[in-house]
């Protein structure tokens, strides 16, 4: 009995020290001022002959302090810059529904649908045009600041990557993992 009282009471300074050193590393969540969330992401990158670029603002409702919901607008661009064929762009179009919910002091699951036009140009000329959709699952983190806005980092799964239903809906995306950082107040 005196054995399981000392490790019974090793395990709960364990726990105690455990749960210090996680308070260190997650603050506490401050109280929104306002139920309205605004923000979005900005996109940009370069390689070899290849430019993307996208902007996705977003408006998201808090319907109590953990869950919010929304829904952000997304534009990309992108082009491959090739002398023997012509540059080719590539222009897309969407609007994503989402909801996260917040699980504990700025850890988040994230659930979108996302649905997005999409035309390419090659030589002043539309070679294609396609409707596409893509169901987004995962968690981020939110790191806020001491006025309530914060900034997300995402880890996202794309469940519609690889699976072609019938008709032209696909995924733009070249893999199924997508990582996002953004900005809200």
């Amino acid at each position: 009995m005196k054995r399981f009282a000392i490790i019974a009471s090793f395990i709960l300074m364990l726990l105690g020290v455990a749960g210090k050193a996680s308070a260190q590393f997650l603050p506490d969540v401050p109280d929104m001022k306002g139920k309205m969330v605004y923000g979005g992401g900005f996109g940009f990158g370069m390689s070899g002959n290849h430019l993307s670029l996208s902007v996705s603002p977003q408006i998201g409702y808090r319907v109590f302090n953990p869950w919010e919901v929304g829904v952000r607008t997304i534009y990309d661009l992108t082009c491959d810059f090739n002398r023997t064929l012509g540059t080719v762009y590539g222009h897309y179009f969407g609007i994503a529904p989402y909801t996260n919910f917040q699980v504990y002091k700025g850890l988040f699951l994230h659930i979108e649908d996302e649905v997005m036009y999409g035309f390419v140009r090659l030589k002043h000329n539309t070679v294609s045009r396609n409707w596409y959709n893509s169901v987004f699952v995962g968690g981020g983190y939110r790191q806020y600041s001491y006025t309530g806005s914060y900034v997300y980092f995402m880890l996202l799964y794309n469940l519609s990557w690889g699976v072609i239903p019938s008709g032209n809906w696909d995924t733009p995306y070249g893999s199924p993992i997508a990582l996002r950082v953004g900005y809200c107040f």
